[in-house]
């Protein structure tokens, strides 16, 4: 019989341990139950949301979905910048490299499709990239240009199955282009862009947040079953701008100023157009409208960096970066609101209201000139000093005849106190506050009470020693022949949205009044008279009441060579719908000193303008007028006769409303010369920094 083994003895914890392990099962036991509760309760309650987390994690895209540039439209809605949509070919190769039976029918169709790809180029991208899912084949195509190869992913047969559906990987990114129909026209004014919707110069830069959107963003994620889901955040559009411009007010002014660069070219100076510069302003007198604002030189808004038409590919190539950028910069600029000049006679108009509104100067007041005034050892001259003089004349003559002499002599009498406040008053020395970028700073390039001599009194009451620029001129003029109501001048009236609503009206601002209803009829009297029995004759439309005012204004230094030569008007006299100004600045010509140069102009401007506005002829025709009238005028009150057209040869007398006598500087006005340095240097644009423009009076 077997012995039997002893049994083992069983191991025993202690107690103590068995209580330990006790109190360790029941704390994991209720951990676990913790842990699987909170599961189900966050499947419950947020289960969706954290299984798109792993899904997106899985296989997640995002792209931007770009928004639209606002346009700008002019007064009637015709559109003079847009945006259109473009397309970017991009090629996704870790598609193609996935599966090659899609390599081949890509490749021929890419290349079928898009003439400037090749099958070399495009294996090659497969090959040194094969995990790339971002290559730029093509960059910013028309809807037409890829249309073909779209209508190759997508065509189906009549079982509704695709016939090419080996074409993959490849996607078409959307973006938006800067278009302007109408190239040059209001190229100052509109300004342009660059990369990322930044706007240079003009309106684009000006209003350039109201005209940038919202960029918009596509979301995509597998889910569960592989199949592809997204979400979509819209863009939001640019808001358009309603402007004052008329486009077809803006052409005719363009034209004509085209037209007179073409007579006069090459004319005295070889090489160089009809002038240095030029600059038209029409404005709506009664609201402070801009209708068109143009200048030469001017650029093509769809290629600004282009300077073939102004210098010679030589001179081009001859040009290191920091003459290229000065070149754009100088290009680019609104010479109506950066450009600063001594405005002649065209101020004089302003000096007479000063004296009528003081009271220092009356409708019945009688002037005598004898040619010049003697001035701290200065001879002023008056447009008559080699004839003597104008003899007595009374105070709408001294318009008429634009005299000099007469003019000093009222500043005599308005004094510097009055004078000074009402150049204030009238806005000289002080930005309008144009809704356009650039505008210069004047403020030091007038006298003020503490600084004003004698001297420079009598000459600023003619328009000569003090700057101001075309848009601070035309503004004010405005209140001249309004009835004394001085706006602000405006670019843009309404702001509407992508589909039309309005979302903002801008009204037109009145700033105050500079003078009496009595004073601005009878100064609309004086210009009358001075269009059609004095200096201003040659601007006159046939058939049409105007009033006006020419300038020459001698330049600095006063060598009696270089002019700016200007007229300023506004028709019909009664009530008074239109203000034109135009400045021709260094006439191309061997005798610069002739308003003319710029009264033709105007006149052939508003032959065609005053017809398209419904301005109806009010008086008799003549026939007057017919051509480029180069012809001087009779400065004397009788109506101008003898003219002679379109030869240089014929141009009759006329003298500089000016004197060689006057100093050449304005160094007594403190900051003068600081003021004039900034503006050259920073009016408009900067080209170094894509365009950026400079407000002067930062």
């Amino acid at each position: 019989m077997a012995k039997r083994r002893p049994k083992k003895p069983m191991l025993k914890f202690p107690k103590r341990m068995q209580k330990k392990m006790i109190v360790m099962f029941t704390v994991v036991a209720a951990l676990m139950i913790g842990l699987i509760g909170r599961l189900m309760y966050i499947e419950y309650t947020s289960g969706e949301k954290y299984e798109k987390i792993v899904l997106a994690q899985q296989g997640y895209d995002s792209q931007t979905i770009p928004y639209q540039r606002g346009d700008i439209v002019d007064a009637k809605g015709t559109v003079l910048a847009t945006s259109i949509a473009v397309y970017n070919v991009i090629l996704d190769c870790s598609v193609l490299n996935d599966d090659e039976k899609y390599v081949e029918p890509t490749i021929n169709a890419l290349v079928s499709c898009f003439p400037d790809l090749t099958s070399e180029q495009l294996y090659s991208y497969l090959k040194d990239s094969p995990d790339s899912r971002y290559i730029v084949l093509a960059k910013r195509l028309s809807y037409d240009t890829i249309q073909p190869f779209v209508n190759l992913q997508e065509e189906r047969d009549e079982k509704g199955k695709l016939v090419n559906p080996y074409i993959k990987g490849v996607w078409f990114e959307k973006e938006y282009q800067r278009q302007y129909p109408y190239g040059k026209l209001a190229s100052s004014v509109i300004g342009f862009t660059t990369s990322g919707n930044l706007g240079i110069n003009g309106l684009e830069n000006y209003y350039d947040d109201t005209l940038n959107g919202i960029n918009g963003r596509q979301y995509g994620y597998l889910n569960s079953d592989s199949n592809f889901e997204k979400t979509i955040k819209p863009a939001v559009n640019g808001n358009t701008l309603v402007t004052t411009i008329d486009a077809t007010i803006q052409s005719v002014v363009e034209k004509k100023i085209q037209e007179f660069n073409e007579a006069y070219t090459d004319n005295y100076r070889e090489g160089e157009g009809g002038a240095t510069r030029i600059g038209v302003l029409i404005m709506n007198p009664n609201n402070g409208d801009v209708l068109a604002m143009a200048q030469y030189p001017n650029y093509d808004l769809s290629n600004p960096w282009d300077l073939s038409e102004y210098y010679t590919q030589e001179e081009i190539d001859a040009m290191d970066d920091d003459a290229r950028l000065e070149a754009l910069n100088q290009l680019w600029q609104n010479i109506c609101l950066t450009y600063t000049y001594e405005p002649g006679s065209t101020a004089k108009p302003f000096t007479v209201a000063a004296g009528l509104e003081t009271g220092t100067l009356s409708t019945n007041d009688t002037f005598f000139c004898d040619g010049a005034e003697q001035l701290s050892g200065f001879t002023v001259k008056c447009v008559a000093y080699r004839k003597g003089g104008h003899g007595m004349q009374t105070l709408e003559q001294t318009l008429m005849n634009s005299c000099n002499d007469a003019l000093m002599q009222m500043s005599y009498r308005i004094g510097a106190e009055n004078f000074t406040e009402y150049q204030q008053i009238f806005g000289f020395g002080q930005k309008t506050n144009i809704d356009l970028p650039g505008e210069s700073r004047t403020d030091s390039l007038i006298y003020t009470l503490d600084t004003t001599s004698q001297l420079s009194l009598a000459t600023n009451a003619f328009g000569q020693n003090f700057n101001t620029t075309m848009i601070q001129l035309g503004t004010a003029f405005c209140s001249l022949v309004n009835g004394g109501k001085l706006y602000q001048p405006r670019v843009v009236s309404k702001i509407t949205d992508q589909n039309g609503n309005t979302i903002q009206d801008i009204s037109p601002t009145l700033l105050r009044e500079t003078v009496s209803k009595t004073t601005s009829d009878t100064l609309k009297q004086y210009m009358y008279s001075t269009v059609t029995s004095g200096t201003g004759n040659t601007a006159k439309v046939d058939g049409y009441s105007m009033g006006g005012k020419t300038g020459t204004a001698q330049k600095v230094p006063r060598d009696g060579v270089n002019y700016l030569v200007s007229f300023i008007g506004f028709a019909p006299v009664d009530d008074p719908q239109l203000m034109i100004y135009c400045f021709v600045d260094e006439p191309n010509s061997p005798d610069q000193p002739h308003s003319t140069f710029a009264q033709n102009i105007v006149r052939e401007i508003l032959e065609e303008v005053l017809p398209y506005m419904n301005i109806y002829p009010d008086e008799e025709t003549t026939g007057l007028h017919s051509g480029w009238d180069i012809t001087g005028t009779d400065t004397g009150a009788a109506a101008v006769t003898d003219r002679v057209t379109g030869n240089m040869e014929n141009i009759s007398e006329e003298e500089p409303e000016g004197t060689d006598d006057v100093p050449d500087t304005m160094e007594d006005i403190p900051g003068a010369e600081e003021n004039n340095e900034e503006n050259a240097e920073n009016d408009g644009v900067n080209a170094e920094e894509a365009g950026t423009t400079s407000d002067n009076s930062e």
